[in-house]
């Protein structure tokens, strides 16, 4: 029966917008049944004034879709969910999380409960002469959880699940891991947001690491702005105009890009490269640290490609940028990729590749787990986002 319900509505209030998404299933595959999205303005007031705003965006955006059911899976972001490392020996479920509410007494700034308190067994390392549990604690404080749990209310929403953001976008990217052979795969992801930059660090479809890293968009506009002598919102304005202009590079295959020819390219872009390669250098080095990290804490394991998400995934100078500084090849995801996004995305071709969706995506696409009888849905089955 559950399975005949609407899916949820997933719902991700990020930095600079709101989205809005609920899939289905039709003829064995996945569909967009209905979406919304909304932009936060440059400037979004105090936090009453933002979540006033985001109520009354959501509601907007509900009452225009065709949004079935109440229903909803939503996103904490990075900033309101604290991730914390700890070594334990190994013990049971039970003695686990006893320990762990011990330790997180101690390592979070905030009051933590069982219900604000999630983990990670992310698997067995060596530490001196022993073996313990790599442990992934996410805690939440009561006033984030009480402050999104009354957005949901106001607009009529049930939750259901509430997923700290990097696990949405991990959600979204293990879509290609079903098959045996991608067990030992190790996967890393990098979700560029507005905000800040989230790596998610997985082998097969297990999380071994998840670090939040304080520099996203709102970092490469004020560097652009400082460069220019432009106040934030023309330099947010310039920025935009030119991902816009590169978007139709960037479909499905990044290497139109790389073909693009550097006579094509305005001086505008190439000043705004200058701009933002300092931010950029910086935001490699904290990934080469993640990636260091985990080659030695779980011997050897090693990344071929990063997977790269999110709004910032447009500018083709930050993907450039990061790509040269890592050493590693980066490809980026579609979010959308082998949905049918046609009934209410007209006019969205194959090379309309909507990065900034990662997170509705990964949070819409929860309730695929139980619908173990639906097909295998290949990439370019019907109308690819």
């Amino acid at each position: 029966m559950r399975r005949k319900e609407p899916w949820p509505i997933a719902l991700d209030i990020g930095t600079d917008s709101i989205k809005v998404l609920q899939l289905g299933e039709a003829n064995g595959g996945l569909i967009a049944r209905a979406c919304g999205q909304w932009p936060f303005p440059v400037v979004a007031g105090d936090p009453e004034q933002r979540s006033e705003m985001t109520v009354s965006a959501v509601r907007e955006i509900l009452h225009r879709g065709d949004f079935r059911g109440r229903r909803s899976v939503s996103s904490l972001s990075g900033t309101d969910v604290d991730i914390r490392n700890v070594r334990l020996e190994k013990l049971s479920r039970e003695e686990t999380e006893k320990t762990l509410q011990w330790e997180a007494r101690d390592r979070f700034p905030f009051d933590v409960v069982p219900d604000r308190l999630k983990y990670i067994d992310a698997g067995q390392v060596r530490s001196g002469t022993e073996t313990r549990s790599e442990i992934i604690m996410l805690a939440v404080s009561e006033k984030s959880i009480a402050d999104h749990l009354a957005i949901l209310d106001a607009v009529g929403l049930e939750p259901e699940h509430i997923y700290p953001e990097p696990l949405a976008v991990f959600r979204m990217a293990k879509r290609s891991l079903r098959r045996q052979a991608d067990q030992d795969t190790v996967s890393v992801i990098l979700d560029l947001g507005a905000r800040a930059s989230r790596v998610v660090v997985a082998r097969g479809r297990q999380v071994v690491f998840i670090k939040v890293i304080d520099i996203g968009g709102q970092a490469f506009d004020q560097a652009v702005a400082a460069q220019l002598n432009l106040d934030i919102a023309e330099a947010v304005e310039l920025r935009a105009r030119v991902m816009q202009e590169h978007a139709k590079f960037l479909g499905g295959n990044r290497k139109s890009d790389h073909e693009e020819s550097e006579e094509a390219r305005s001086d505008v872009d190439w000043t705004i490269r200058d701009a933002v390669r300092g931010k950029v250098e910086e935001l490699a080095r904290e990934i080469g640290l993640c990636l260091r990290y985990c080659s030695v804490t779980f011997r050897g394991l090693r990344p071929n490609t990063v997977l790269m998400a999110g709004g910032e995934v447009y500018d083709p100078a930050v993907t450039e940028l990061l790509a040269e500084n890592l050493g590693i090849a980066c490809d980026v995801a579609q979010p959308l990729r082998g949905i049918d996004v046609s009934r209410v995305m007209p006019g969205m071709g194959r090379r309309t590749p909507m990065y900034e969706w990662a997170v509705a995506a990964g949070l819409a696409m929860r309730d695929e787990d139980i619908a173990p009888h639906r097909k295998e849905v290949k990439d370019d089955r019907r109308l690819s986002a």
